[in-house]
C-alpha cells in the first residue's frame, strides 16, 4: 500500500470530504436530529417510509429514500435535512489535524476543493466559523433534489477537478467512508482513507483505497507539502 504522506506530496490536487476528514459534523444525537427533521417533512406530505428508514439516525438515507419513492416531496425533506446540517456547523468541533492541514496545503499552494454529501451552505459555515474559507479552491455539495448524483456517483468529484483545474490522474481523495473510496475508484483519482477504527480501516482497504490512515495529524506531521 502507497504511503499516505508520500501520496500527498506527489499530488497537485487535494480532493476532501468534510464530515470526519475535516470535522465529525453529525455526531450523536445530532444525526438522529437530522433524520428526524427529514422524516417530520415525510409525515407532512402523508409519505410512510419503510422501517429501516424510519428508524435509521442517517439523514442521507432518508433523503436518498425520498428521491426514488416520494420525489414531489423530496425538497422539503432536503431543505429540512439542510436546516439540521447548518445547526450542527455551529457548534461541531474540528478534527484533530484537519485545520493544520489545510493550512500546510494552501501555504504549499495545493489547492483543495471539499467534495461533500452533505449540503455546501453547512459546509460553508464551519469554514467561516474557523476562518478556513480562503484556505480551499471551492465546495461541491450534495447536488439539491438529485440524491442520485451524491457519491459514490463521480458528478461531484468530477466537478471539483474542474474547480481544481487537475486531471484526475493528479488529485488525490481523502475520505472516511468506503463511498469516498469508491467513488474515487470510479474518476480514476487516488484515495487516502481515513479510519478511526481498526474495522474502518479494513473496510476501506477493501474497498481499493492507496493509503489508509489512522488520524489526519500524520498528513501534517509526515508530509513535507513540497
Amino acid at each position: 500500500m502507497t504511503d499516505a504522506a508520500q501520496l500527498l506530496n506527489e499530488s497537485a490536487a487535494v480532493l476532501l470530504d468534510f464530515d470526519g476528514p475535516v470535522t465529525p459534523l453529525m455526531p450523536a444525537p445530532a444525526n438522529m436530529h437530522a433524520a428526524d427533521a427529514g422524516r417530520q417533512a415525510l409525515t407532512a406530505h402523508g409519505a410512510t417510509p419503510p422501517n429501516d428508514i424510519a428508524t435509521t439516525s442517517d439523514h442521507l438515507a432518508v433523503i436518498r429514500w425520498t428521491g426514488t419513492y416520494a420525489p414531489s416531496d423530496l425538497a422539503d425533506v432536503e431543505n429540512a435535512c439542510t436546516a439540521a446540517e447548518i445547526e450542527s456547523a455551529r457548534t461541531c468541533t474540528p478534527t484533530p489535524g484537519a485545520h493544520a492541514l489545510l493550512a500546510a496545503l494552501h501555504a504549499a499552494g495545493t489547492p483543495v476543493v471539499i467534495v461533500s454529501n452533505n449540503a455546501a451552505e453547512p459546509i460553508r459555515v464551519y469554514l467561516g466559523r474557523h476562518g478556513l474559507m480562503g484556505y480551499v479552491r471551492d465546495v461541491v455539495g450534495r447536488p439539491f433534489m438529485r440524491p442520485d448524483l451524491m457519491k459514490p456517483h463521480p458528478h461531484t468529484v468530477r466537478r471539483a477537478l474542474e474547480m481544481a483545474g487537475v486531471a484526475a490522474q493528479d488529485a488525490v481523495l481523502i475520505g472516511d467512508s468506503v463511498s469516498d473510496i469508491e467513488v474515487a475508484r470510479a474518476a480514476d483519482v487516488q484515495s487516502i482513507g481515513y479510519a478511526t477504527t481498526q474495522q474502518r480501516g479494513t473496510e476501506l482497504r477493501e474497498a481499493g483505497a492507496d493509503a489508509v490512515i489512522e488520524s489526519m495529524l500524520r498528513l501534517v506531521r509526515t508530509g513535507d507539502l513540497n
